[in-house]
């Protein structure tokens, strides 16, 4: 007697071959290599759900699938760093290498990638580098290429990253690529050096013809023409983003719009712009079948727009530059093209796990890169849910080509959604934003999809044929005007203020494990299938824990302080009973990165909403201030205090609108105010410093505040008040004692002050400090020792908190190295 095999509802969620939840299973086996526990869970939550097929795998299988991949991925994992080289001191040394990956990036920088990297200079001879070294080129003199050998003057460091709670590890990121070393280097100060081309054909005809696309883009010289403003200036930037992933000619003020209007996938390039070239051969093949119907009778359409498409999408990929995601594109339209040529019905489904399936086994690291999480989410958001939107356009009455726009938008909007719900979770998780605003795309991807990457198309291949150059220029030309139009039409949008883009809570791993498994119950009964009860009632756990857990916590009379790792700079909070939460600066590096945003803030929402009670600047010099401008635009802050500085540069505007914007309450502190944090446990907040006469806008301006719980001293946080100022306050008679000492200035020599140590008669110090520097100064730290101090540092330790109990008595203390 035959077993009936079950079928899904007409329409409804494709069914899993039996090897495709394996696959599953062996993706969960290698993130366990770095992410155990997170990784069987979701195996756990994996095996309850049904599994209706005839032939499907039963748990044994999945066991061993997630063996192989735990496995596969032990051995994929580079060997970590046993050493680093003796002659690596503090001072710049001579690296060469030859060129293995280069990307530009906004603000005229390139990241590029060295292999065999040996060192000379300083006290190296000829010294072999382990792994690759990263190197950021700002200004570059000139356009690197795979295969170049390069020599690199500069000081290279670890590449450590920062260390903080629930945040992104790119020590490990950047360890599964090999990099365990980085330097910095200027192209206009002759830091970089081509000492031989590369002799790869493929990427010399690419820069060749990067080139010719940049001349032909290059606004003619006319002595009245006026300055091209911004949007012209980000037209022309979109048009090598599209062809060469070249993101050079942006600002990081042009992708933070488009990175807010929900439209930063479109700029990388992956599978959205593989299915622009698709779509461009569909309508040549459409164009060939009005002009010879016959054509049809040969190969049906579906067979012909994948062949015809296939040498298009590879010589994307080729211009593109062969990027890993654009790669993934292209091995996944291959899949599809596959199942649609081998005729299964399910191609889109189905051409997933293909390409999943080569990606894993050939690069099982794979597993761990974002933009391959991403990519794979959407197309399975996509596909999962257009079932249930097919029923529903049957329903839509009318005919011809009204109905067929009205089906058409809405497919367009259908899909966006789908794929942003599948991908939000993980969204949320990377970046800890929310910019959900899917109706922009029924704007910006047919004006992208149907006009600027046919006219750029167009342009590069005629750009190529000696004699068309004024053709390819003018259909460039024709592109970065569309694209100048998006970026004008986001601009309004956004003065409108109706580009959300807020801080959310990053999901904690069970919450988002919990996330993905109601979204896939919810595809489940979009297509009629009864709920898989067990899993339902497992998501559901996973997603409510936390929350229950964080809600025990809030409610004991616990103090926590965290020094936050920022490299050069400042940032501790401290969450006091209930979770209300105080920070106390935010941080802030020189350049374009946001460590507010990036750092701060990612630590401050994993697991919580983005809600700071009471922000505090200490000063207003850059390294304590600059995180607070992203922080106050996206998070909810209750209260400001400062010390009534200005702060320097350019800050004082932003920082300034931020507050206006949000009416968010100000007050300038003085030595002998106090805030009441909590009544009932005891907690006052007092401010020691600065006094009348004092400069606020320089180090020795700095509010030193004194945690005190019943009096008792919990911390002292002096910023960057310098010797003269601790001495006078050690000398001044107050009770200056706290159990914690946030060390004043990063741990510099010009804040050292014996008397001030004694006074305070600290059991923990903590330095901020980048590795950039000579922070924390020896003799700081010897004499903390020798009171007995237990002394910490961000650059060594990584962020360090310490848990005070609701007695005053200190608990433990965590680092995150």
């Amino acid at each position: 007697m035959q077993t009936p095999v079950p079928r899904p509802a007409p329409g409804g969620v494709p069914p899993l071959l039996p090897w495709q939840p394996c696959l599953l299973a062996y993706a969960a086996g290698i993130l366990a290599v770095a992410f155990f526990l997170p990784a069987l869970c979701a195996l756990l939550l994996l095996l309850l759900f049904p599994r209706p097929m005839a032939g499907s795998p039963r748990p044994a299988a999945f066991l061993l699938a997630f063996a192989l991949g735990l496995g596969a991925g032990f051995l994929a994992m580079p060997t970590p760093l046993e050493a680093t080289p003796d002659c690596l001191a503090k001072t710049p040394v001579t690296a060469t290498g030859r060129v293995a990956e280069v990307d530009p990036r906004p603000g005229n920088r390139q990241a590029v990638l060295l292999d065999g990297v040996r060192l000379t200079g300083g006290e190296c001879r000829d010294v072999p580098l382990p792994g690759r070294l990263a190197v950021t080129i700002d200004h570059p003199a000139f356009d690197p290429v795979p295969g170049d050998v390069l020599a690199v003057t500069g000081r290279l460091r670890p590449t450590s990253g920062f260390a903080n709670p629930g945040t992104t590890d790119f020590a490990f990121l950047r360890r599964l690529d090999g990099v365990f070393f980085r330097t910095f280097a200027r192209g206009d100060r002759e830091q970089v050096k081509r000492l031989s081309q590369g002799h790869h054909v493929l990427a010399s005809w690419r820069q060749a013809l990067r080139a010719r696309v940049a001349a032909a883009l290059a606004p003619a010289p006319t002595p009245d023409a006026p300055r091209p403003d911004t949007a012209a200036n980000a037209g022309r930037a979109m048009v090598p983003a599209l062809l060469f992933d070249d993101k050079s000619g942006f600002t990081e003020d042009d992708l933070d719009l488009v990175r807010r209007a929900s439209l930063a996938h479109t700029l990388a390039l992956s599978g959205m712009n593989v299915g622009y070239v698709v779509a461009l051969a569909t309508a040549l093949v459409l164009c060939l079948g009005k002009i010879t119907p016959s054509v049809y009778l040969h190969l049906p359409r579906p067979r012909l727009i994948v062949l015809v498409a296939a040498p298009l999408v590879a010589a994307y990929c080729w211009i593109g530059g062969a990027s890993p995601s654009l790669m993934r594109a292209g091995l996944m339209f291959a899949a599809f093209g596959l199942m649609l040529l081998l005729r299964r019905d399910k191609a889109l489904f189905d051409g997933l796990f293909l390409a999943l399936a080569v990606f894993l086994i050939v690069s099982p690291l794979a597993v761990f890169s974002a933009s391959l999480q991403l990519s794979a989410l959407a197309v399975a958001g996509i596909a999962l849910f257009w079932p249930p939107f097919t029923r529903f356009t049957r329903r839509i009455p009318g005919q011809g080509l009204p109905r067929t726009a009205l089906v058409w938008t809405l497919g367009v909007l259908w899909t966006s959604i789908s794929a942003e719900a599948a991908v939000l979770p993980l969204l949320a998780r990377l970046f800890g934003d929310w910019p959900f605003n899917p109706w922009i795309n029924l704007l910006w991807l047919p004006v992208l999809g149907g006009l600027v990457m046919p006219l750029v198309l167009g342009g590069a291949a005629l750009v190529a044929v000696p004699g068309l150059e004024q053709a390819a220029a003018l259909l460039l030309h024709a592109g970065a005007d569309c694209c100048a139009w998006l970026m004008r039409t986001l601009a309004a949008i956004d003065a409108q203020g109706l580009l959300v883009s807020n801080a959310v809570l990053r999901p904690t791993w069970p919450e988002l494990l919990g996330c993905y498994g109601l979204l896939a119950i919810l595809a489940l009964a979009a297509s009629g299938r009864a709920l898989p009860r067990a899993a339902l009632a497992a998501s559901l756990l996973l997603l409510l824990t936390p929350t229950t857990l964080r809600l025990i916590e809030d409610s004991r009379p616990d103090v926590s302080l965290t020094v936050f790792d920022v490299g050069q700079g400042q940032s501790v909070a401290v969450t006091i009973p209930g979770g209300r939460r105080l920070l106390i600066d935010a941080g802030g590096l020189f350049g374009s990165f946001d460590v507010g945003r990036a750092v701060v803030g990612a630590s401050l929402t994993h697991g919580r909403p983005p809600h700071i009670h009471m922000a505090f600047a200490s000063h207003p010099h850059s390294d304590h201030v600059k995180g607070f401008v992203s922080l106050l635009t996206r998070f909810t802050v209750d209260a400001w205090y400062d010390n009534g500085g200005t702060p320097e540069g350019e800050l004082a505007t932003p920082i300034a609108a931020a507050l206006a914007k949000h009416a968010i309450p100000q007050q300038a502190l003085a030595a002998g105010d106090t805030l009441d944090l909590d009544i009932d446990h005891g907690l006052r907040l007092e401010v020691l410093h600065p006094g009348p006469d004092d400069d606020r806008n320089t180090n020795n301006g700095s509010l030193i505040l004194r945690l005190t719980q019943n009096g008792h001293g919990l911390a002292i946080f002096p910023g960057d008040a310098e010797t003269r100022i601790l001495r006078k306050l050690a000398a001044s008679g107050r009770n200056i004692q706290a159990d914690i000492l946030v060390v004043p200035h990063h741990g510099s020599s010009s804040s050292f002050a014996k008397r001030f140590y004694t006074a305070v008669a600290p059991k923990i110090a903590i330095a901020s400090a980048g590795d950039s520097g000579p922070y924390p100064s020896g003799k700081v730290f010897d004499a903390l020792a020798r009171l007995g101090c237990t002394t910490y540092a961000t650059n060594r330790n990584g962020a360090v908190t310490v848990r005070v109990d609701g007695e005053g008595n200190i608990g433990r203390v965590e680092t995150q190295r």
